[in-house]
């Protein structure tokens, strides 16, 4: 069980005993997020939110992006299709779709339950839609589907999965980034840790939950990492950032010196995330 506060309220997460899965309990109705997550929520903006340093938060973002795009299109390699086809569940800012379509020339999908900057003519040629996964509806079967920190925030993951068999065509993979709750960070930051990220985050993961989750069945296991695309001194910084009091819808621009100074200061910690689990995990599953 682990205890966090937001605002004047408390949020408990329980543990299955079977799976391990961490969930949260008694989470905020869903027709209710839309208070958490409001146009300036720090996902949303992006590069914004750090103002003049905007240009070297971008450069960071592409980075992240390529990381996924060469994950994505190492998974591809093996698929005979001329023309393949991927859809982004909680695209958020389609960045990792952009970044797709220019190296890939794919079908680019990204779903969403709220647009995020989707008017940018840089998205353009890519089809977002606007609606729970529950309701895509589409005659499009995908070769891949990705879920780039999403599953963490879905009420009904089991539905999901079941919603993704149908969407991927036959040998179609799905990857799945999230954060690992059983990394040495959470042990450290304790309640600040950022994977928590309450009332948000409804279930986190832990390296038997896939087993559940995909089940074999239907699903064959190709890789389980326990590291991911997204640099884990983010969810650090970020959780260090929340003990202080810095909310996510605040302007970060004058955090950016601190956050240059840590991330050299640690990064002989943060280069062995290969090696030591400190947060992130990814799974990659191919449909049968």
């Amino acid at each position: 069980m682990m205890v966090d506060d937001h605002k004047d309220r408390r949020f408990r997460f329980l543990r299955c005993h079977d799976c391990e899965t961490v969930f949260l309990d008694h989470p905020v109705d869903e027709q209710d997020l839309g208070e958490f997550y409001p146009d300036d929520y720090l996902p949303y903006r992006g590069e914004k939110a750090w103002g003049k340093y905007a240009r070297v938060v971008r450069r960071q973002d592409h980075s992240l992006n390529r990381k996924r795009v060469q994950l994505v299109t190492k998974h591809l390699a093996a698929q005979k299709n001329t023309q393949i086809s991927i859809l982004d569940i909680g695209c958020g800012k389609p960045d990792f779709l952009r970044a797709m379509k220019q190296h890939t020339h794919a079908d680019c999908f990204g779903i969403d339950f709220k647009a995020a900057q989707w008017d940018d003519p840089g998205y353009a040629g890519i089809h977002l839609s606007e609606e729970s996964v529950d309701r895509y509806n589409t005659s499009e079967r995908f070769d891949i589907i990705t879920a780039w920190h999403y599953l963490e925030h879905d009420y009904r993951p089991v539905l999901t999965i079941e919603k993704c068999l149908e969407l991927l065509k036959p040998g179609g993979m799905i990857i799945v980034e999230v954060p690992m709750y059983q990394g040495l960070l959470a042990k450290i930051q304790k309640q600040h840790w950022q994977g928590w990220h309450t009332p948000r985050h409804i279930n986190l993961f832990s390296a038997k939950s896939w087993d559940f989750l995909f089940p074999p069945s239907h699903w064959q296991i190709v890789a389980h990492q326990k590291y991911g695309t997204l640099d884990p001194f983010i969810l650090w910084w970020l959780g260090r950032a929340e003990k202080k009091n810095i909310r996510w819808n605040a302007g970060f621009e004058r955090h950016f010196l601190n956050l240059a100074l840590l991330k050299g200061l640690t990064w002989p910690l943060f280069a062995w995330e290969k090696y030591i689990p400190l947060g992130i995990q990814t799974v990659i599953v191919q449909k049968k």
